[in-house]
């Protein structure tokens, strides 16, 4: 996603309504398909060509789009932050799969161990296909929002490095439940408190716009220890 290291300022969000908030992610999402980095220009080309998919993210992004519209002018950013939190966060079970190559029964244990046996394999698979490339969308949009209409690149940067850290965290948690449904018992499942308790403190502090050179520096330095198996320092949040 892209974002810059030049300083810059964040701007209060223009009191945009729903309509025009749509209107930009149609755009920003056309012209990523025709001009984007080739994995971003992938997604939102599957994304338009799809005619039922388009639709069924028109509404859920809609819905976000309608949170931030609604929201008083000097929070609107804030709910455009949690926007791209929540976005990133639903397409990492899809994610982890693709990349850590889980197929057959392997594959089938986890998603059941993650949304349980409600509806078919088959079914929740497709679904969480689904989420992950409407997701995935959602959060292009967001974040194309923060940087090119609120200027907040040290955001955009942090959200960048947050989405990797959050990334090693859900192959640490899916890796274990993995293990786990071997019988055994996975070691690292030790560390999911401290980096889940990370994470939120960072996440809180990204939406009160706290320092992004600290937020940074905590990202990094999670994201490095988050690979081995060294127990965490604890984040204390500011008091």
């Amino acid at each position: 996603m892209p974002a810059t290291a030049a300083a810059s300022t964040p701007r209060t969000a223009p009191q945009w309504n729903a309509a025009r908030l749509m209107e930009y992610s149609e755009r920003h999402l056309t012209l990523t398909a025709r001009s984007g980095a080739p994995a971003e220009a992938q997604l939102a080309t599957r994304l338009l060509e799809n005619v039922v998919l388009y639709r069924s993210w028109e509404h859920s992004h809609g819905r976000l789009m309608q949170a931030v519209a609604r929201a008083p002018r000097q929070t609107a950013s804030v709910e455009l932050r949690k926007v791209a939190f929540l976005t990133l966060h639903r397409k990492a079970p899809f994610e982890y799969l693709r990349e850590r190559h889980i197929t057959g029964v392997a594959r089938r244990q986890l998603i059941q161990a993650l949304f349980g046996e409600s509806q078919s394999y088959g079914r929740q698979l497709v679904r969480e296909h689904e989420a992950y490339v409407s997701s995935a969308c959602s959060l292009l949009c967001a974040d194309s929002l923060c940087s090119a209409v609120l200027h907040d690149d040290h955001f955009c940067e942090a959200l960048a490095k947050y989405e990797e850290a959050y990334a090693e965290y859900y192959r640490v948690y899916c890796d274990s439940l993995l293990t786990e449904q071997t019988g055994e018992t996975a070691p690292m499942s030790a560390l999911l408190p401290y980096l889940r308790y990370q994470l939120k403190i960072i996440r809180d502090h990204m939406l009160a716009g706290a320092n992004q050179h600290t937020v940074l520096k905590d990202l990094e330095a999670l994201y490095a220890a988050s690979g081995d198996t060294q127990k965490l320092p604890v984040l204390r949040p500011p008091q």
